[in-house]
């Protein structure tokens, strides 16, 4: 094989910039959780287990987009983008209730830079090469599946 087309070298091309944009979303959605858990629910004694249930279901849906754009599929990368879009806008209206400053940016800036990331060269060359990896594997399934008909006759 290859070294051009071989798994480490996909790895080792595509792989930081993969985990840095998984870990700006996870970030992004720690600082939009706890943001919005202390300025519009300040009061509610309750907030801790609601943002828990919250992260943990955003958490899923966060790492199940990541999971289907791996495998090719537009709509992961969309649904990830407004991950990022509502994570960006539900901070946005919080300084009006005055958060901490560095909260605050931070809870702007790492929707941006995701935004950013998801946007740059390396990303989609790489969204390119897994759509055309999931055209293989179609191709490649359909040609098994001929094979298989082509005997039990």
């Amino acid at each position: 094989m290859d070294r051009k087309y071989s798994l480490n070298a996909f790895l080792a091309h595509y792989f930081p910039t993969f985990i840095c944009a998984f870990f700006l979303a996870c970030f992004a959605l720690s600082a939009s959780i706890s943001l919005v858990s202390s300025t519009y629910f300040r009061g509610d004694p309750e907030r801790g287990k609601y943002s828990f249930i919250v992260a943990l279901v955003l958490s899923l849906l966060l790492a199940l987009s990541h999971f289907v754009m791996i495998r090719g599929r537009s709509w992961g990368v969309r649904a990830i983008i407004v991950f990022y879009l509502v994570c960006f806008l539900t901070v946005l209206p919080t300084y009006g209730y005055k958060p901490h400053p560095v909260a605050y940016v931070t809870g702007l800036l790492f929707p941006m830079l995701g935004l950013l990331l998801l946007n740059s060269k390396r990303h989609r060359e790489m969204r390119q090469k897994l759509l055309e990896l999931r055209h293989e594997r179609i191709a490649a399934k359909s040609a098994v599946g001929l094979q298989k008909n082509k005997k039990g006759r």
